[in-house]
């Protein structure tokens, strides 16, 4: 535009009335003129270098701005039941969450922690999702894994724009005076120093025909309590006795006399703030009983069942009692005993052997043999032992390798073959087959065992529905989920019962759920060595230039516009 600029002549003219005006503006902005030659110029060469560095698109770096993270970590544990005034501290926590909620701007994650820790709700905005999903959250009764929850709790946050709140009373900030913290930390407890008097223990055993007992309770309160003790046999009180315990001491009560009954339970009565821990119950039957080996046992048997936690004990005939105790002994022994114990029969030392020369077959659906590809085990040689009553599982022509099933009353299994005879040993599920035949054997204990609130495990209960009802005969739910069980969340007895048959377990809280107490605190994120990473963003500055460019791209029009006027 510059070089097609009009070039001016000079011209001699008859008169200049016609140029005053133009005199006037010229004489009134002298400046504007003196620039006018060379500013188009000028102008171009600025449009022209803006237009340059737009293309190279230039940027600043600024530090990345966090939005805002809400992470709150509900403790579901047993004590979070302590109540002040009619309250429980969960329904407190769950309040105090509620308002947080409301003034809180950035997304929440809500995790509620028990023995393990659930995802309510993952980063969200929508804070009436958050409140329905709040609504639900219920009291476990296990014991919180509070220690994971924080580094999880941690780790989903941003650094210092984000916070933790952690509502539970199990925490001290002296347990973390030397932790490195990343992110900020809020402790709430709404009932920092609940009065609390615990049954810590109860037991019974038999003491020749008789049966005693003794219980411990403790008082974790600052002042003298007063209460009573009472011994219930199914619903009926059996003892009951007063109590004075003074500010953090126990009492260790004898019980005397005792009736003979499947199941005591012990309870004690106190004016304090929480009553998880009030009762306790004492089944009167083996859960897991112990192995008894008699004669010559092959070390790889007795390895395998040592493997799996089980008691074993090489004992004398003479020590033999009648009971729930598994008996595993040879085929020449076993004829000698009087006792009606379940017993795992294998081939003694001196027994005959027969050559297998026919292949094996196996009963795929019984329990003994569940997950344990019998099919592929060798076997040589097979041992001499044989009987009617019980059923085969696992066969070599009309030789029973492998049998079950009960005689006399008792429940037996028979592993007919020799172990040196075989590379049964050396599979993985030979530990397996044992782990079946000691479920199968134990199968008649009257007593399943003692679980944590909503625990699962695997327990010795026949395949088929069981309907478990509460100590009250109350039903509570119908399993029906094979040898894997899941214990109810509120503690007590309990009966599993299919047809007639009736097994006993008990949920026991956690001993950490029998003592209520922590504090509220807060802890800020450590200093650390070094210059914190920055996490920045590039901004480009190409729109600015491109819109400067265009600006001045209008004020060169307006100076060529004046140009030609003149």
């Amino acid at each position: 535009m510059y070089f097609f600029r009009k070039q001016y002549r000079a011209l001699t003219v008859p008169s200049n009335l016609l140029w005053e005006e133009v005199m006037k503006e010229w004489q009134a902005s002298p400046w504007f003129h003196r620039l006018q030659r060379n500013l188009l110029l000028l102008l171009q060469v600025l449009i022209l270098s803006l237009l340059m560095f737009a293309l190279v698109k230039p940027y600043t770096t600024e530090d990345l701005k966090k939005k805002d993270h809400v992470i709150i970590l509900l403790d579901t544990s047993a004590t979070m039941n302590a109540s002040q005034g009619g309250v429980s501290h969960f329904e407190l926590a769950k309040r105090d969450i509620h308002s947080l909620i409301k003034k809180s701007e950035g997304d929440i994650t809500l995790l509620a922690v028990g023995n393990s820790i659930t995802t309510v709700v993952s980063e969200e905005s929508n804070d009436q999702v958050v409140f329905n999903r709040l609504k639900n959250i219920s009291v476990t009764n296990d014991h919180e894994d509070m220690e994971k929850a924080l580094r999880l709790g941690e780790a989903l946050g941003k650094g210092s724009s984000s916070v933790v709140h952690v509502y539970s009373d199990s925490l001290f900030k002296a347990d973390y005076k030397d932790e490195t913290i990343h992110t900020p930390i809020r402790v709430h407890n709404s009932i920092p120093h609940p009065k609390n008097v615990s049954l810590t223990s109860f037991g019974v055993e038999k003491s020749g025909t008789a049966y005693k007992g003794v219980a411990v309770v403790e008082n974790q309160s600052d002042e003298l309590q007063s209460g009573t003790i009472v011994i219930y046999d199914d619903k009926k009180e059996v003892i009951s006795n007063r109590l004075k315990i003074g500010a953090g001491k126990e009492a260790v009560i004898p019980l005397d006399e005792l009736p003979s009954s499947p199941v005591l339970k012990a309870k004690i009565d106190f004016q304090d703030d929480y009553r998880g821990d009030d009762i306790i119950t004492s089944v009167q039957a083996t859960s897991k009983p112990a192995v008894l080996v008699l004669g010559e046992i092959n070390p790889f048997l007795l390895k395998g069942f040592q493997s799996l936690g089980v008691n074993v004990k090489t004992i004398e005939e003479n020590q033999l009692k009648t009971g729930d105790d598994i008996i595993v002994t040879t085929k020449e022994k076993w004829k000698e005993l009087s006792i009606a114990n379940p017993v795992l029969i294998i081939p003694g030392p001196s027994d005959k052997s027969t050559v297998l020369t026919t292949d094996m077959e196996v009963k795929g659906d019984d329990p003994l043999l569940k997950h344990v590809d019998f099919e592929k085990v060798f076997v040589e040689k097979a041992g001499s032992i044989g009987i009617k009553e019980l059923d085969t599982a696992a066969q070599s022509g009309s030789v029973p390798l492998i049998q079950n099933g009960e005689r006399n009353g008792a429940k037996m299994v028979v592993l007919n073959l020799h172990l040196t005879d075989t590379d049964f040993p050396l599979h993985p599920g030979f530990p397996i087959f044992l782990h079946n035949a000691y479920q199968h054997l134990s199968e008649d204990g009257g007593f399943i065992g003692y679980f944590q609130p909503g625990e699962g495990r695997t327990v010795p209960l026949a395949p088929g529905d069981w309907d478990i009802y509460s100590g009250d005969g109350e039903f509570i739910k119908k399993s029906d989920q094979g040898d894997w069980f899941k214990a109810p969340l509120a503690p007590g007895v309990y009966q599993a019962v299919q047809g007639d048959v009736t097994k006993y377990f008990s949920v026991v809280l956690d001993d950490r759920e029998k003592k209520p107490g922590g504090e509220a605190f807060s802890l800020e994120p450590t200093e650390e060595n070094g210059e914190e990473e920055r996490e920045t963003i590039p901004q480009t500055l190409s729109s600015w230039f491109l819109v400067l460019a265009i600006l001045i791209l209008f004020i060169e029009w307006e100076v060529y516009r004046r140009g030609n006027r003149v």
